[in-house]
């Protein structure tokens, strides 16, 4: 089994949060043996491309790396395109290992799409709202596929299903299942969950923390964009 002790986790933060957001994540995966760093920006204030040249970035080359350690990433809602933006123009001798994106809105925000135009949502959220929508010219739409070694997670149980009309049965109250799909990724897990806590449950920092070490999730019901879910994880 790989010494975590040389690998670097860094934590991407999703819109509106801020890093301790992702606590339960950092003392999950401190207490497997991994260094954690987390990229700290004002996500209303900030476009995805400001975002990763003016905070992402910085906070990588910071980065020390043991020798021979890698760097993974694990990613909550908009942090996961901060991940894709950089990473589809990293540098190829970056020490990459593996990435969890939890609820990332990989095909644009089906919300965003349909409520984008409203003054007040503008204000509230601020510039990424014209941009994470789900047309062909959105930043989600335009990254291509995901590194080798990224994981997906989804959640398809809202607690508040205010966007039920608009977002179907299938999601987390805030992104649909079937929106976190991205070309390239190495697995994709669904479990009860909705957008806001889903990095909490302990059955996803299990999930996380193995396919950190192992490159997939543990076996879960086979969810596909043609049938659905067929079960999930509990």
């Amino acid at each position: 089994m790989r010494n975590t002790q040389r690998d670097i986790v860094v934590l991407i933060h999703g819109l509106g949060r801020s890093a301790r957001s992702l606590l339960a994540v950092r003392f999950w995966l401190w207490r497997a043996g991994y260094r954690v760093a987390s990229v700290r920006y004002p996500s209303r204030k900030m476009t995805v491309e400001k975002a990763v040249n003016e905070r992402l970035m910085p906070t990588l080359e910071k980065l020390k790396p043991a020798e021979g350690g890698r760097v993974h990433f694990v990613t909550h809602s908009l942090g996961g395109i901060l991940f894709r933006a950089w990473a589809a123009k990293r540098n190829p001798d970056f020490p990459l290992g593996r990435t969890v994106m939890l609820g990332p809105p990989n095909q644009g925000s089906e919300v965003l799409e349909q409520l984008g135009h409203l003054p007040w949502l503008r204000r509230l959220l601020g510039p990424v709202v014209l941009e994470l929508g789900e047309n062909e010219h959105s930043v989600p739409r335009q990254l291509g596929p995901v590194p080798p070694g990224t994981g997906v997670i989804m959640g398809n149980k809202p607690v508040i299903p205010f966007f039920r009309h608009l977002l179907g049965p299938e999601s987390d109250g805030i992104v649909t299942v079937a929106g976190g799909w991205v070309e390239g990724q190495a697995d994709f897990m669904v479990t009860p969950a909705d957008h806001t806590f889903i990095m909490w449950r302990p059955v996803v920092l299990r999930a996380v923390e193995h396919f950190l070490k192992n490159g997939s999730f543990l076996p879960q019901p086979v969810w596909s964009m043609e049938g659905g879910l067929a079960g999930a994880a509990t």
